[in-house]
């Protein structure tokens, strides 16, 4: 049914909470609109949505022609008025005999603005404004300049509900315009964007408007909370989205890294090594970099001396022990007073931070900072971090 209303209305293209707060300062009595047709019932000779036909035909409103009617319909409301049954009450149903080409495009174009001025909730149809209508519809088939700017100034609301509500992605104009408008770092505002709701039944399902996605990283919106919405997902209810949400929460997290979020990638794997394999299962999603990154960069958290994968090696040197017993003691101080942290082995490499000193400061494999003696450390010549871990 959201389609359906979405088809009803693009002319009267206010909503409800806009309308209402602009004629709330009207003390006139307000006609009651209520739709009396039973649920699924549809009945054109009720003079329902006659009001906004008679605004847009009044108006300097060029009528499009059913091709290009058809596909701003597709388009933008991804409605295929051939198949849809709403499109196919009005064309076959509201006129009756064989109606012509004009009457069909000026009935549809009068009706479809339903999302935005909905008279269910008692919008007086007197108080719809036909320079609106107007302005709305010639923004929506011709992408009128001037008709755009005014919603942009007057009614934004109009453009971030209308790419919100349908996920238009062809007009790179106004979704740069939303992607500016809305709080992209709020978690829910991005979620709303990314997500469409679908009928199915009884029930509703959400599913992920991926072309939305790579339009946001195209255009570099705010993503930020990317992965902060793939979590969302992932503890939402399974039954709620049309796609399985561990797949949906492995796109997105994939994603997070074309969106440049290397971190929460990295942060992924360390935590969930599995994801790996999820991913390679996937062909990472055809993410070329992320594929390089897993393969070529991304080292394991328990072997990059607390580093990591992307950035710089800040340490000195890297050693081993040199110790006749087999092991030293790894110590939260210096001085043998200090507490054992851990013992380091025979053959296992740490690096070096500081090598002054009797004590020297370092970081072993799995991050663990602490000192050891001078006299206990063995530099390995030659070694380097980017050469011995990076490419393996």
């Amino acid at each position: 049914m959201k389609n359906f209303f979405a088809l009803i209305i693009v002319v009267s293209f206010f909503s409800c909470k806009k309308a209402k707060s602009q004629i709330s300062n009207d003390n006139k009595p307000k006609k009651e609109m209520t739709r009396k047709n039973k649920p699924g019932e549809i009945n054109w000779d009720d003079k329902f949505f006659e009001p906004g036909k008679k605004a847009i035909m009044d108006c300097d409103f060029k009528i499009p022609s059913k091709e290009l009617f058809e596909k701003k319909m597709n388009q933008i409301f991804k409605i295929d008025i051939k198949e849809h049954i709403g499109a196919k009450a009005l064309w076959l149903d509201y006129y009756k005999g064989e109606p012509t080409e004009e009457n069909i495009a000026a009935s549809l174009v009068g009706m479809l603005s339903g999302r935005y001025i909905n008279y269910a909730d008692g919008m007086d149809p007197d108080d719809i404004i036909p320079d609106h209508m107007c302005k709305f519809n010639k923004m929506i088939f011709y992408n009128d300049i001037q008709a755009t700017n005014w919603f942009k100034t007057n009614a934004s609301y109009a453009i971030v509900d209308l790419i919100k509500d349908n996920g238009d992605i062809k007009n790179k104009d106004l979704l740069k315009f939303v992607f500016n408008k809305i709080d992209l770092a709020n978690a829910n505002e991005l979620e709303e964007l990314l997500f469409g709701t679908y009928a199915r039944g009884k029930d509703y399902k959400y599913a992920l408007r991926k072309d939305m996605l790579d339009k946001m990283i195209e255009y570099g919106a705010e993503l930020s909370q990317l992965s902060t919405v793939a979590n969302i997902v992932s503890n939402g209810s399974p039954e709620s989205y049309e796609e399985d949400t561990e797949e949906l929460y492995a796109y997105l997290m994939a994603h997070c890294y074309k969106a440049g979020q290397s971190g929460i990638i990295e942060y992924l794997y360390d935590t969930y090594p599995k994801m790996k394999e999820v991913f390679r299962k996937k062909d990472f999603y055809g993410i070329e970099d992320l594929k390089d990154f897993t393969d070529n960069f991304y080292i394991p958290k328990n072997k990059r001396f607390g580093l990591s994968s992307l950035g710089p090696d800040p340490y000195i040197d890297y050693g081993v022990i040199n110790d006749p017993d087999g092991y030293t003691n790894l110590r939260d101080g210096k001085g043998t007073s200090a507490k054992v942290i851990k013992k380091i082995k025979e053959g296992e490499k740490f690096a070096i931070e500081t090598n002054t000193g009797d004590w020297w400061s370092v970081v072993t494999e799995d991050g663990i900072n602490g000192w050891i003696h001078s006299s206990r450390i063995k530099v390995i010549e030659g070694f380097s971090f980017e050469m011995n871990y990076r490419k393996n």
